[in-house]
């Protein structure tokens, strides 16, 4: 499947699929008869949201399901799978939402979102945070359903499989040098302080670990985190 192919098709996700047939539900079903006005013998494009896109054909519409014949399949790769992108609760959540919506643009799929000592606002909102997610994986036209964790206990997060790489402003080394050392056959755990930064403690915590600045400025922690996952992104 083309770029040029995939920037002009519409994308709906489904958790309903087998090898011939797509069966859509709830406001995905609604949005394709109600909104989009799609009808019996029209073609759509959905993904299983496990590296799959699938062109289909609607063969019913009923009040809250659209059903579909499979025509054509195309399967993808998930090239960033072996980076978690760590960010912290923000006081201002459209900030942090901002920086998820981008990242999952970008074609990252694993994020853990935790609470530290200096995070201001707490509780887990991952139902409304995936939601976020789906809809920006399908603007994108991905075709892999964003995974998302909550840590309550900061230290949770030396329990993730990978190489701690922690962003702070006064790291000796820039990240964007680092980059081209990166493998493919590795996993990495990107971690983001929240406003005022991580403790000393808390980066003691996690050990071992590399420390990367990310600019000579100091940057907000969506700013970071977009500016990070745009590098990885503009190398994968």
């Amino acid at each position: 499947m083309g770029s040029d192919f995939l920037s002009n098709i519409e994308l709906y996700f489904s958790l309903y699929t087998t090898d011939t047939n797509v069966s859509i539900v709830g406001e995905e079903a609604h949005h394709i008869m109600k909104v989009m006005r799609h009808s019996v013998g029209d073609e759509i494009y959905v993904t299983n949201g496990n590296g799959k896109i699938f062109r289909v054909v609607i063969s019913s519409t009923e009040k809250n399901e659209v059903k579909g014949k499979i025509i054509e399949t195309f399967s993808y790769e998930n090239k960033l799978s072996n980076f978690t992108i760590c960010i912290p609760r923000l006081r201002n959540s459209d900030r942090f939402e901002f920086a998820l919506e981008k990242c999952v643009e970008l074609g990252f799929t694993n994020f853990v979102v935790f609470e530290s000592n200096r995070t201001i606002v707490s509780g887990d909102k991952t139902s409304r945070w995936m939601k976020i997610a789906t809809a920006a994986m399908k603007q994108s036209l991905h075709s892999y359903l964003p995974q998302i964790k909550y840590f309550r206990k900061f230290e949770d997060i030396n329990s993730l499989d990978g190489s701690k790489i922690i962003f702070e402003q006064e790291a000796n080394k820039m990240f964007s040098s680092a980059i081209s050392s990166f493998s493919n056959d590795n996993k990495y755990v990107l971690l983001f302080g929240p406003e005022g930064g991580l403790t000393e403690a808390e980066i003691n915590i996690i050990q071992p670990s590399q420390k990367y600045s990310i600019t000579s400025n100091r940057l907000r922690t969506e700013t970071a985190v977009i500016s990070v996952a745009s590098m990885i992104s503009a190398n994968y």
